[in-house]
């Protein structure tokens, strides 16, 4: 929560309004006047007129708003497209009644909030009661447009002296965060996401325990696959029994995420180049979330390689076989879908490069020991790279690539020659299609043999 400013400082700095400026005008005319035709009387209407303006600027700087502000956010984290509410309570820290005013809260281009409108008023500070007459909530709904971590505040309160001459803006508070995540798709299933291993938890269990199907053997449930039946259990204890540790443990799948840029667009001289070139992020970035999420509720473990220098936080070490003690950012069950897209929500293309990516990645399919999902977004790539993706292939079941309409052709084309499947992704057909394509392109490969 953010602390309390007990008072405020001027965003617009005090200046007289369109009626201020008239009647300043009409009272310097006035002094020309006087002084060219000696009329005293007119002298002092123009004294007048130009120092009521002045003496306004002057009320509204010295009678400014002193007011604690803190925020709460409902939802704390939405995704791009919907709306938090912003509940702002202000509390009159004056020993006078808050002046009239207006008040807005002030956010970045990436959010949409609300106009203007008028701030009620507030008497006078009463330290002994708590949310008495001189606090105030104001609530609005915010709208999320753009990814990333939005600073809503500060408080923004303009007012005017009482006869509307002078004008002034002040900031008051300090602002608060807003983690905006990318919007996530729901994906069908299909054969992209089915373990074709019983994880590898049962593989090290089943060496080190070499006798563990007579100590664990349970009682046959319905659903359980009959392939787990344990027949020597089932004879002894007459009636069906299971293999309690051949239960699958969660499996493993791994995404490879092109976060390196060659070079960043020059946004004055390529504008439309630069708008293309992050939109097609900004939709890989919404591949991985919803790809990601796919896999974590259908009870896979996550690990994403980053072609670029790491930001992802993500489960360091999760303690899950084949990921234990790696350095790749892992996310696992409970509550992992809120931790990957809340690290996606700040990431963004880099023009460093890490040139142990890829090998990274062998690295971690070779501790899972055997094949398993392998999804790669990729948005560019070197020939080196791309090659040395395509020889992970026989750890890979299956291998997905999606590829960005920008790559090079031939990123698709070595990658396809290796076996992976390649799907060219764009921000105009979404995340859904590409990934209905990849089913229907995996079903074709399946049905060919």
């Amino acid at each position: 929560m953010p602390g309390r400013q007990r008072s405020s400082s001027p965003v617009r700095k005090p200046r007289p309004t369109a009626r201020g400026w008239t009647l300043f005008g009409v009272g310097v005319a006035a002094l020309i006047a006087a002084l060219t035709f000696g009329r005293s009387d007119v002298l002092f209407l123009g004294l007048f007129l130009v120092t009521v303006p002045l003496a306004a600027m002057i009320s509204v700087t010295v009678d400014r708003p002193r007011l604690s502000v803190t925020r709460t956010f409902q939802p704390d984290v939405v995704a791009v497209g919907e709306t938090a509410t912003v509940s702002t309570t202000a509390r009159n820290e004056s020993p006078r009644p808050s002046p009239p005013a207006r008040w807005r809260e002030y956010a970045p281009t990436g959010l949409e909030v609300q106009p203007s409108a008028p701030f009620p008023r507030l008497d006078t500070h009463q330290p002994a009661i708590h949310r008495a007459k001189d606090t105030v909530t104001l609530r609005q709904d915010v709208r999320a447009l753009h990814r990333g971590s939005h600073g809503i505040g500060p408080l923004i309160v303009s007012r005017t002296d009482p006869f509307g001459l002078a004008y002034a803006e002040y900031a008051v508070g300090q602002p608060r965060q807003l983690i905006v995540t990318p919007c996530v798709r729901a994906l069908a299933r299909g054969e992209l996401d089915i373990a074709r291993s019983e994880g590898t938890e049962h593989e090290l269990l089943r060496h080190s325990i070499p006798s563990a199907d007579e100590l664990i053997a349970r009682e046959y449930r319905p659903g359980d696959p009959l392939r787990r039946v344990h027949w020597r259990a089932t004879a002894r204890h007459d009636k069906l029994m299971v293999r309690q540790e051949e239960q699958r443990s969660n499996p493993e799948a791994w995404i490879l995420f092109d976060t390196h840029v060659a070079h960043q667009q020059d946004r004055f001289l390529a504008p439309r180049a630069a708008e293309r070139a992050d939109a097609e992020f900004e939709e890989l970035v919404e591949l991985v979330a919803s790809v990601g999420v796919h896999l974590l509720d259908e009870e896979f473990v996550v690990s994403i390689v980053e072609t670029a220098p790491r930001q992802l936080g993500g489960r360091t070490g999760a303690g899950r076989s084949g990921t234990l003690g790696s350095t790749t950012p892992t996310y696992d069950l409970g509550g992992a879908d809120r931790l990957l897209l809340a690290d996606l929500a700040s990431i963004d293309q880099t023009t460093e490069y890490r040139d142990d990516a890829v090998a990274e990645l062998s690295a971690g399919l070779r501790r899972s020991g055997r094949a398993v999902p392998v999804f790669a977004m990729l948005l560019a790539g070197s020939s080196e790279e791309v090659g040395a993706l395509a020889a992970l292939r026989p750890m890979c079941d299956p291998a997905v690539a999606f590829v960005g309409a920008s790559a090079d052709p031939a990123v698709a084309e070595t990658l396809a020659d290796a076996g992976w499947i390649c799907v060219p992704f764009s921000s105009a057909e979404g995340t859904v299609a590409a990934w209905q394509q990849a089913l229907g392109r995996h079903r074709t490969a399946v049905q060919r043999g």
